[in-house]
């Protein structure tokens, strides 16, 4: 299926789920010049949804965003926002309703103690800036990192020890401000300060006593501290305050970038401990603002500037969005991380002419620090594998599906990158500051509850809006809905690919969860077969008599339209698909085999690990004879009541493994149907080859609740098409290409009698 938007169904891009956030735009683009203005229009349309008080504002590129609290039946709702975007000339432009919650335990909405009770930072400063003044200095550090810089290939296993890195070290010089004062130099400018941390102050919410966490923290080391400048150029990484100059040196240029992008997003400098944490981890704490990076790793955190901008990643989403919480926001928190990070490096190396097009591991994050300790912890920005599951728990880290959430977000936003960056790249960052600015730019305008397909469609409407003239909408956009980030208002569903005139063409349009006004065409050869008129709750089925003129074993097109709005006061929209379809169903020469086989479920097992749900089934294709051509097919026919849940993958004789099936949504609880070389492109690489050999269908469920049953599957050439009204029959009783349980049986009846005569003899 190929799929065109309008340019506002495409920034519309997949409405949710009941149970998730969902984006309005507004037809009357109402001027909104004042707080109280703003309150009087969320009163008007949303009132029925419960009381709303304005929680905070932020300003971004493209206009002004104003968040309120939920309030309903007199308790405030936690996990519950409303979020109205206003343009540059204070026009509402559309409005994030995140109005369920999203985050249960035992059935009830949790909180985020950090957003409702932020906790402070006890710490050690450097003197002020008042009491010196900024001077430039150049220093030296890794940029990205040692391996990066000398592109060493990363180990089978893990470093054990700094002393078995092989290379020598080499450091990039590198300008930075800092403060300079009567007794040297101190790690502090208007960006960033360095702090020595040693812990963490809440207040019960009781009684209002103060509580110290010191769980966790480093032995204090005290502030960096260099009394002459040649001390500070000097430094090396067997210094313990190298650590805390490369934190310095990489949060400080990071936000400088950002400022270059149009956004300053700190009011105060951001806090770090380059040596604050005893773990092999490093955190950002939201409510006092502050970086802290662990020493319990083979290799320090902070020896990695990937860390180091991961962890700012954090910094920067709680700055966009401070309520940033609930939803996917774990898995996008960690994901937009990774980005931020592996997006400096690719832009480092790019710039270097010596380096360009000989990027080192551009696709992997944590190049230094995840190549140190017992196994290799990097992370992905490549994973192709990973498929979005609407209503997975896509928290830090977890998995779902079998596939990282973390990886599932960073790999889309990276892939998109990159493939700008090969399209438009002429030698400087422009396209690298063109990207950066939209994936900063989506994020605004968002609140509590966020799921990643909300941020899909902000992003590809902050391409679309500040840089209208450039195909990056477009490239998100493919790579977003190549992991089903982008989710349709309807999604079609047919019974099959291959029909007949044995019945009328019936496509069935079913809401993606959200009701509209629908005014719905079926369209073949540019000529409308059928049009409805509905209130779209559910679905709705067009369907018509096949057209005269259509060729058998030919394909042809059919175009769903429509025009449907979810609201009398929304902006009406435009949405369309095109299907293509072949007139006839494949008469296959070989009998499919019947299996009745149950399938495995993914789930959990006692310990808590997740397991993906696989089964393997092969049969063997006979015939040496069979070169594989146009006419080849393979049938499926299986029972599953989401088949969204399942990837389904074949591999040939010769070992090529051909994806049939990966998560998509079919009518029905299954799939009954063909999958033929000549029409079907997964199967383009079996052209030419032999059919002779062993088959294998691997079935994997990733999704646990629904257990499904394989009825039967085949392998076989066809000679023709059935086209009229005779009903096809997909198992033919001819099959003499394949293995069959007769022909097993026969075959073992042949071998005992042989046996046995055997026997006879030598007695």
């Amino acid at each position: 299926m190929k799929t065109k938007l309008t340019l506002l169904a495409l920034l519309l891009a997949m409405n949710p789920m009941v149970d998730a956030a969902q984006w309005d735009y507004p037809e009357e683009r109402v001027t909104l010049n004042s707080v109280e203005q703003v309150q009087q229009f969320v009163q008007q349309h949303y009132a029925e949804l419960g009381e709303f008080k304005l929680r905070y504002q932020t300003t971004s590129l493209l206009g002004h965003h104003y968040n309120f609290d939920v309030w309903q039946h007199g308790q405030y709702q936690q996990q519950k926002s409303l979020v109205v975007t206003t343009d540059q000339q204070h026009r509402v432009a559309r409005v994030f309703r995140s109005l369920e919650n999203t985050v249960l335990l035992n059935g009830e909405p949790t909180t985020a103690v950090e957003l409702e009770h932020p906790r402070r930072l006890e710490a050690d400063f450097p003197p002020a800036l008042e009491q010196g003044e900024l001077e430039t200095v150049e220093i030296q550090v890794f940029d990205p990192d040692l391996r990066t810089q000398q592109q060493l290939p990363a180990p089978s296993s893990g470093w054990n020890s700094m002393d078995d890195y092989p290379g020598a070290m080499e450091y990039q010089r590198r300008n930075v401000s800092l403060l300079k004062n009567g007794q040297g130099y101190f790690l502090r400018n208007r960006n960033v300060v360095e702090v020595d941390a040693n812990a963490l102050i809440s207040v019960e919410t009781q009684d209002g006593v103060q509580v110290r966490d010191e769980n966790g923290f480093a032995a204090p080391s005290g502030i960096s501290h260099f009394a002459a400048l040649t001390d500070l150029q000097t430094l090396d990484s067997n210094d313990p305050r190298f650590l805390a100059v490369m934190a310095f040196y990489h949060l400080d240029h990071s936000l400088e970038y950002t400022k270059t992008l149009g956004y300053s997003l700190f009011n105060e400098p951001l806090k770090f401990d380059g040596r604050g944490l005893s773990a092999n981890n490093s955190t950002y704490y939201k409510g006092p603002q502050a970086a802290m990076f662990g020493l319990g790793g083979v290799s320090p955190d902070a020896m990695d500037a990937d860390v180091i901008l991961h962890e700012l990643g954090h910094g920067i989403h709680y700055q966009i969005v401070p309520d940033w919480a609930y939803g996917h926001s774990g898995a996008i928190g960690e994901g937009f991380g990774d980005y931020w990070a592996g997006s400096h490096s690719y832009r480092q190396q790019y710039l270097d002419a010596a380096r360009r097009g000989q990027e080192f591991e551009l696709d992997t994050v944590f190049n230094w620090d995840g190549v140190f300790g017992n196994r290799l912890s990097t992370r992905s920005l490549w994973n192709q594998r990973a498929r979005y599951f609407e209503h997975g728990h896509y928290r830090a880290h977890e998995s779902v599906g079998g596939e990282l959430g973390d990886e599932l977000w960073s790999t889309p936003l990276f892939q998109a990158l990159k493939e700008s960056v090969t399209l438009l790249g002429d030698g400087d960052e422009r396209v690298f500051r063109h990207f950066d600015t939209i994936v900063l730019q989506g994020m605004y305008g968002l609140g509590r509850g966020v799921k990643m397909h909300d941020l899909a469609e902000s992003t590809v409407l902050a391409a679309a809006t500040l840089y209208p003239e450039k195909p990056y909408a477009e490239i998100l956009q493919r790579h977003f809905k190549r992991h089903g980030l982008l989710k349709a208002p309807f999604t079609s569903r047919l019974e099959s690919k291959y029909i007949t005139d044995a019945k009328p063409l019936s496509i069935e349009l079913v809401a993606n969860g959200r009701a509209a006004e629908v005014e719905a065409r079926l369209s073949l050869q540019q000529q409308i077969l059928v049009e409805k008129q509905s209130q779209l709750t559910h679905s709705l089925t067009l369907s018509s008599e096949l057209p005269e003129g259509l060729v058998c074993g030919q394909p042809f097109v059919a175009q769903v339209e429509t025009d449907y709005r979810h609201q009398p006061w929304l902006a009406k929209q435009q949405w369309q698909e095109s299907i293509t379809l072949v007139r006839g169903v494949p008469q296959l020469v070989n009998s499919a085999q019947q299996m009745d086989a149950r399938l495995n479920d993914a789930g959990t097992d006692a310990q808590g690990r997740f397991n993906v749900g696989q089964q393997i089934f092969s049969q063997t294709f006979l015939d040496r004879d069979v070169t594989i051509g146009e006419q080849f097919a393979i049938y499926l026919d299986i029972d599953h009541a989401s088949m969204a849940d399942l990837s389904i993958t074949l591999t040939s004789p010769k070992g090529d493994k051909l994806v049939l099936w990966n998560h998509q949504i079919s009518q029905g609880n299954g799939f009954k149907g063909y999958f033929t070389v000549a029409h079907d492109a997964q199967l383009a690489p079996l052209l030419g080859q032999q059919a002779w050999g062993r088959w294998r269908l691997e079935i994997m469920d990733s999704i646990e609740g629904n257990q499904g049953r394989l009825n039967a599957w085949g392998i076989s050439q066809f000679e023709q098409y059935q086209c009229n009204e005779t009903r096809a029959d997909s198992t033919s009783k001819k099959s003499g290409g394949q293995l069959n349980l007769f022909v097993l049986w026969a075959l073992f009846s042949i071998f005992v009698a042989r046996a046995f005569c055997s026997r006879q003899n030598l007695s």
